[in-house]
């Protein structure tokens, strides 16, 4: 077989072949599949997909939907300076004014079209979700069906969990705590029902759970609250992933493969720079300085003490070190949603 017929094939392939994480799996429709994004004949863009580059194809499901947490409209695209609050993601890497340059690392590099940032240049939508880590998020929930007297929300998320996602459904009638629900991770093809002797849930099971204030589902740390009265048939979605970093990012590598002249030592700031590079603050340097403070005693942008249980309980505002204690870039910018008031809690 050609590698042609091979490519088409795959393509063509059942969904559930090629089943990613949440958001981009089953949990969405279980018709959801390669197909999706891409076409084998007649396709718009060079990678076979159905739009012309990688941006307009995201924004089919990303700009301005509310279910995914925050819009991407191109207007909230940052103009340094000026406003914004998101990194550019349709325009070149390349801007010597703000030092920025093509990507050093070479998966990064080699996703740049006509030498532009696309949303893919740092998003690996292919690859699993927490495999570069990010942080986890739950997105909010999106009612599918009914809930017009009862409604249901994500209670709390604990732990390293999975990327996943939930579609519930009211299979028994009730008030809360009477009702009862089952859970599908495939947009409803699958469905698993609640064991009450055996208290587990069981993939095929009709019988349901117990609706609550606070219910752990199928995924163990993942836990749903319900209020009011709940129709049988009523739907609810949502899903818990991470970002799909394309490299980890955690020490600001993402941010340094693109302003490489911005990561400069204390000594050099201190001496004043040679003139070779953009004056900026200490890139990659420990708090160990007579003039710094304790990585213990940071405070946020809002000059409150910071950590676990915030002082003024805003956790956008904080600076946080990198996992070695070091100043990086994202200790105090962010890629997405960055902070416009550091005495509101911002949406990420």
């Amino acid at each position: 077989m050609s590698p042609r017929i091979l490519l088409a094939a795959a393509l063509l392939a059942p969904a559930a072949a090629f089943a990613g994480d949440a958001p981009h799996d089953l949990w969405y429709s279980p018709t959801f599949g390669c197909s999706t994004c891409h076409i084998p004949h007649r396709a718009t863009g060079a990678a076979l997909t159905s739009e012309p580059n990688a941006i307009t194809l995201c924004n089919n499901c990303h700009q301005n939907q509310a279910g995914f947490g925050y819009p991407w409209a191109s207007s909230y695209q940052a103009t340094p300076g000026v406003e914004g609050r998101s990194h550019h993601w349709d325009s070149s890497a390349t801007n010597p004014t703000y030092s920025a340059q093509a990507p050093s690392n070479p998966d990064m590099a080699a996703r740049l079209p006509n030498g532009n940032m696309i949303c893919s240049t740092c998003h690996d939508q292919h690859r699993g979700a927490s495999l570069n880590g990010g942080t986890r998020h739950a997105s909010p929930v999106t009612a599918v069906a009914g809930g017009a007297t009862g409604s249901m929300s994500v209670a709390n998320v604990v732990g390293n969990v999975a990327p996943k996602g939930f579609l519930i459904e009211i299979v028994t009638a009730g008030a809360t705590g009477a009702s009862a629900f089952r859970v599908s991770h495939d947009g409803g093809a699958s469905w698993y029902g609640w064991n009450s002797v055996g208290s587990a849930w069981v993939a095929g099971l009709a019988a349901g759970r117990p609706t609550g204030p606070s219910v752990e589902l199928d995924v163990a740390g993942v836990f749903v609250g319900f209020t009011g009265t709940h129709a049988v048939g009523d739907r609810w979605k949502f899903y818990v992933s991470y970002p799909f970093l394309r490299i980890a990012n955690s020490a600001s590598e993402m941010c340094e493969a693109c302003h490489t002249a911005r990561v400069q030592s204390a000594a050099y700031v201190e001496s004043g720079g040679d003139g070779t590079k953009l004056f900026s603050h200490p890139v990659g340097e420990a708090l160990s300085r007579g003039y710094d403070r304790a990585p213990s005693a940071l405070l946020d942008a809002n000059g409150y003490a910071q950590g676990s249980g915030s002082a003024d309980a805003i956790s956008t505002n904080d600076l946080n070190l990198d996992p070695s204690g070091k100043v990086r870039c994202m200790t105090c910018h962010y890629p997405h949603m960055a902070d416009s008031n550091s005495l509101t809690e911002d949406a990420r």
